[in-house]
């Protein structure tokens, strides 16, 4: 079935970003692929099941749904939960060998009643807070305590950088102090003789400023799919990562108006002369957000930026096709092009990069390509 609007995934492009990757760091560090945000967008079995055959060390996800739905498609990496999951879902961590994150000594005290319960243990990863404020231990008396607990098996130990793909000096002294946090951590652990196994701090902006700081995993999701904050997009781009998403949607009528009409919602946008207009089905029920058009954003349509004419709606908005050959079932792209990247679009609706990649609606259809395999072209 042909859909309305399509988010396109260059498979080949993960690779070649996850080959660049490894140039970046040490030869035994292993990589913990993130594919939360349904794939950061990019759908999260299909990514899941590109990391495994791409020899991903790891996955991470948020939430047990999550995991499950990757174990139910046979995938048999380790999947690390980077959120709690609720007590009474504990016996799914069990069920589907899932490593939860041991968020504080009281959740990982919940964690290894449960699991004795059952005797057995639940694979962790421990978390140290060392800034964010959001998950983790601060008291490391708690951490070492939670080493005897007999319910867990702690295959490792981590934290997260709270600015990383900064370069302003406060925030790179800020990642320094978190370094220096974690490090110290660390080195308790190994004066009290208490092996952490895999210890991980490094995100994707992490890699790009400091390169690889030499702990045993490194925790990626947004330079696979080469996604980063707009302060690195030169120095991705130097590195040669790239976006990998597309983002088009299709024609569904085309029509005259006479100037002086309106078109759209509460009539915002007027003619100023006689125009041929598009009406385009996707809207922000699919993640296309009205700032796009109230900031004066476009489409690309035959090699063309057509703009959007009025406020975009719920399923639905127009644009300008006046002296294009336009028609109905034609594809515009919404981001993902030269003349529109990813970039540009976030430039318009002043969202983030993660912000945008989880408002994409989840049940969008996510089409994975190659180069056997390519997209209809304009």
């Amino acid at each position: 079935m042909i859909e309305n609007a399509t988010v396109y995934i260059d498979k080949n492009q993960i690779i070649k970003n996850t080959e660049i990757l490894r140039t970046k760091l040490n030869d035994d560090s292993k990589i913990i692929a993130v594919i939360k945000a349904n794939g950061y967008g990019c759908d999260l079995v299909q990514s899941a099941l590109l990391c495994e055959s791409m020899k991903i060390d790891m996955l991470a996800v948020l939430s047990i749904d999550q995991a499950i739905e990757i174990r139910e498609h046979d995938v048999q990496l380790p999947i690390l939960l980077l959120g709690v999951t609720l007590e009474s879902n504990f016996q799914l961590l069990l069920n589907y060998d899932i490593i939860q994150v041991a968020a504080n000594y009281e959740y990982s005290k919940r964690l290894s009643d449960f699991a004795l319960s059952k005797n057995t243990k639940i694979k962790v990863h421990i978390k140290v807070d060392t800034g964010l404020n959001r998950l983790g231990f601060k008291d490391y008396s708690e951490i070492k305590e939670a080493f005897s607990f007999e319910g867990l098996d702690i295959l490792g130990i981590y934290s997260h950088f709270v600015s990383s793909q900064s370069y302003n000096q406060d925030d790179l002294d800020f990642s320094q102090l978190q370094i220096t946090r974690f490090n110290e951590v660390l080195d308790k652990l190994k004066e009290d003789g208490l092996d952490p196994k895999m210890t991980h701090l490094q995100n994707s902006p992490s890699i790009l400023n400091f390169g690889d700081l030499n702990y045993s995993a490194v925790r990626c999701g947004m330079v696979l799919f080469g996604l980063f904050h707009p302060s690195q997009i030169e120095a991705s781009i130097q590195d040669g990562y790239k976006a990998v998403i597309e983002f088009r949607a299709r024609i569904s009528m085309v029509k005259t108006i006479k100037k002086g009409e309106y078109v759209g919602y509460s009539r915002t946008y007027k003619a100023q002369r006689d125009m041929k207009i598009a009406t385009i089905s996707s809207g922000y029920v699919d993640g296309i957000m009205k700032n796009l058009s109230l900031n004066g954003g476009s489409v690309v349509y035959k090699d063309q930026l057509c703009p959007i004419l009025g406020d975009i709606a719920m399923s639905q908005f127009m644009i300008d096709v006046t002296g294009l050959d336009a028609s109905f079932e034609d594809e515009v792209v919404l981001f993902g092009h030269p003349l529109q990247t990813i970039y540009d679009y976030i430039g318009f609706t002043k969202q983030s990069i993660n912000e945008l990649i989880s408002h994409l609606r989840y049940t969008l259809p996510r089409v994975y390509l190659d180069e056997s395999k390519e997209k209809d072209s304009f």
